[in-house]
């Protein structure tokens, strides 16, 4: 079973965020930071997390709205506001708070994995900080970053039924990220990964996971 905490992460310009940690009974394979929706570290979160160190990676999940509002844990019918705490993030915080939770991992193999809005972040952030891999799920926003380049590989996971994000802003992924793995489930729509939402689907998932995995461990060769 995995050792599951919260802590506090301090930044290098004076702030002190909460996060979520889980780490796995074993010697870690490796790192990862999950970056989340627009609803904040829900239990959802929590226990993505925890799922992944049983896997063996020590996790981390940082609560990315605490500089605007601190625990944040959002209803799933609560997006417009969501959406409010996302537009009100800077982007050069994000990158402290997300550089503080790479220094907590303190791994030699360490992933940024986004889901939703933080799909979006983990790209903008790969193209920023020094980390050895990089996945978003059905990651919205993109389009505001494919005019920089991640400095890791880069995993995308979509659905061809996400009415979020649009098949002319996954043909904009694929241009900007050629060398990339894009995959897209024919089944899935917007977040199809989440098994706490209304769209999950769970042969997506697990063949997302799989593929994850995968590329997590090449990325470690």
């Amino acid at each position: 079973m995995p050792y599951c905490t919260d802590i506090s992460l301090d930044t290098n310009d004076g702030h002190r965020l909460s996060a979520y940690v889980a780490s796995p009974d074993q010697p870690a394979v490796g790192g990862i930071i999950l970056l989340h929706e627009i609803f904040g570290v829900t239990a959802q979160m929590q226990e993505l997390a925890e799922h992944f160190a049983t896997l063996g990676y020590k996790t981390i999940v940082p609560s990315l709205f605490d500089r605007i509002e601190r625990n944040t844990c959002l209803d799933y019918d609560q997006i417009e506001r969501g959406k409010a705490l996302a537009d009100a993030c800077n982007q050069q915080h994000l990158l402290l708070d997300l550089q503080a939770a790479i220094d907590a991992l303190d791994s030699d193999n360490t992933a940024l994995v986004g889901y939703c809005w933080g799909g979006g972040i983990a790209y903008f952030a790969a193209c920023h900080l020094q980390v050895n891999a990089g996945a978003a799920f059905y990651g919205t926003r993109l389009q505001n970053y494919l005019h920089q380049q991640p400095n890791c590989p880069f995993q995308f996971h979509f659905g061809a039924q996400d009415n979020a994000i649009s098949s002319e802003v996954i043909a904009q992924v694929r241009t900007a990220n050629a060398d990339s793995d894009i995959h897209i489930y024919q089944q899935a729509g917007h977040a199809f990964a989440n098994h706490a939402r209304s769209s999950f689907h769970a042969s997506s998932t697990a063949l997302a996971e799989q593929r994850l995995l995968s590329f997590l461990s090449c990325a470690n060769t």
